[in-house]
């Protein structure tokens, strides 16, 4: 589900063929469009020089001469190979390549189009893990060996007496290898407790099915339970190791703090101010990353902070923090999380935010986390902006005029507009060029169209045609669940195939900009 940045759209699309539709949303997506379409027409231009070349080469053998069969057909010739391959099959390319792609559509995302989501909390297994714990880089974690390997209580006295200090630390594989961690991942909070109590009590009935002495058992059911030892030893260990990092995920989004965090977050994106809950947070010792992530996700749904809120607020944190934090925030207001607005503007006014927030349906509060609906499960309520815009795009972005004028614009190549839907095409074209054409059907019309023509149509949601979604500048765990959860839907006409340049949460993203 991650993927790398890599060097450029060309070397991914030659993998899978063209891609014909492409949209993007945001400066960056922009950017990263137009240098895939730039690549194509260089690669264009060094292919068609390479044939004029071989053309040339190919003369010159003929009038140096060569050795021909009965039918005229130069052998014994490296060049006189190579002339009868056709340009497509020179390229990896047959005659067959006229069937349509794997990957039916591309949409680019730039992270700047939402900066409200990694200010979040998670409300999933495998985001609350990275919020607690943090997964390293190559899907891992690190834990304590006394939570995954816990000892008995004479032991544990034991070890008390002689070491209270050291306690090793061990890694814990989070990827698709783990069957267990597949299925348990994208639960929410209030589920994968219960979800893996149920996945050991149905461990246990299996072992006991067949140890049961009441039983008979002949040779090839002995044969096959001895085969099941390893695969059931590897669950079993899995399924441990996973209920302890349930626990201790657990045991964090059960207390105070928490719940009165997620209050607080639910407030801000209510648009509501939450100046006194912040200035209160500083004064009891709030880690400052966990606050700035609060203090900008109150700019980012209020337009700003009152200016002189702003400045009582931030004499506040170098007193607690320290001076050093001065240049963190001013590298936050430098990269658009932080801005002081004056007081004159009335913190009713409908702001970028709200406009979202109301023309996508970002709130809602009635999805049930147990049986979800909606992508809004992942936070209790919250759907991420980023999601709701490609679930969006299956309708054309019919309706949202408003909403598309809050997206950051972009510069260069694309005009000044703020999102770009173009059809790549053979020959290759520049994205000036292109999107000076007309603009194509909805990605819902355009899926339905592609099962239609491969008979497709009513055939279960394994063989919907993919949708590549590309996120520049990050990637957040909620994002991904929410993602996930809209490709398993029958409803939804796409299967997702997500890469992003990295994984992001609050506390990663703002560090990385303060650095």
């Amino acid at each position: 589900n991650q993927g790398g940045g890599g060097g450029g759209g060309v070397g991914g699309e030659s993998d899978v063929g063209v891609i014909g539709r492409v949209l993007g949303l945001g400066p960056l997506a922009t950017a990263v469009i137009d240098r895939m379409m730039y690549l194509r027409l260089e690669e264009e231009r060094m292919d068609t020089q390479a044939e004029e070349e071989e053309e040339d080469e190919y003369e010159y053998d003929e009038e140096d001469g060569g050795d021909y069969n009965d039918d005229g057909i130069l052998e014994n010739t490296a060049v006189g190979v190579e002339a009868v391959e056709s340009p497509s099959t020179a390229a990896g390319g047959s005659d067959s390549d006229n069937k349509q792609p794997p990957i039916q559509a591309l949409l680019v995302i730039d992270r700047k189009v939402d900066l409200v989501t990694p200010m979040l909390t998670p409300l999933t297994y495998e985001g609350l893990i990275d919020d607690v714990l943090q997964i390293q880089v190559g899907g891992c974690v690190s834990v304590k060996k006394s939570i995954v390997e816990p000892e008995d209580q004479n032991e544990q006295q034991n070890q008390r007496t002689r070491d209270t200090n050291k306690d090793p630390k061990v890694l814990l594989p989070l990827n698709d290898s783990d069957p267990l961690y597949t299925e348990v991942r994208d639960k929410h909070v209030e589920v994968f407790g219960s979800f893996l109590q149920n996945q050991a009590k149905a461990l246990k009935e299996s072992h006991s099915q067949f140890t049961n002495r009441e039983t008979a058992r002949d040779l090839s059911e002995i044969h096959q339970f001895v085969k099941q030892i390893p695969v059931f030893t590897r669950n079993l260990r899995s399924l441990k190791n996973h209920i302890h990092i349930a626990e201790l995920v657990k045991s964090a989004a059960e207390a105070t703090s928490f719940r009165q965090r997620w209050q607080t977050e639910r407030s801000m994106l209510e648009s509501e101010s939450q100046y006194d809950t912040l200035e209160d947070l500083i004064a009891s010792g709030e880690p400052p990353y966990r606050w700035l992530r609060l203090f900008c996700l109150q700019s980012l749904t209020s337009n700003g902070i009152k200016a002189t809120r702003y400045e009582s607020l931030r004499k506040e944190v170098v007193q607690t923090y320290g001076f050093e934090f001065l240049m963190v925030l001013n590298d936050l207001e430098k990269a658009g999380f932080l801005r002081k607005r004056e007081t004159f503007f009335i913190d009713s006014m409908a702001t970028s935010y709200s406009t979202l927030r109301k023309s996508l349906n970002l709130i809602n509060a009635e999805v049930d986390p147990s049986n979800p609906d909606d992508p809004a499960y992942v936070s209790s309520g919250y759907a991420p902006i980023t999601v709701r815009w490609v679930q969006s795009a299956m309708r054309g972005f019919l309706g949202l005029d408003e909403a598309l004028k809050e997206l950051p614009s972009s510069g260069g190549s694309g005009s000044g507009r703020r999102w770009i839907d173009i059809e790549q095409k053979s020959p290759p074209e520049s994205l000036v060029e292109a999107l000076k054409q007309d603009r194509g059907p909805s990605l819902g019309v355009l899926a339905k169209k592609f099962n239609e023509s491969t008979g497709r149509a009513g055939e279960q949601q394994e063989r919907k045609p993919v949708l590549l979604v590309f996120y520049v500048g990050g990637i957040t765990y909620m994002e991904v669940a929410a993602l996930r959860f809209l490709s398993k839907r029958p409803s939804f006409p796409y299967a997702i195939i997500c890469c992003t340049t990295e994984i992001v949460n609050g506390e990663t993203l703002l560090r990385s900009l303060s650095c």
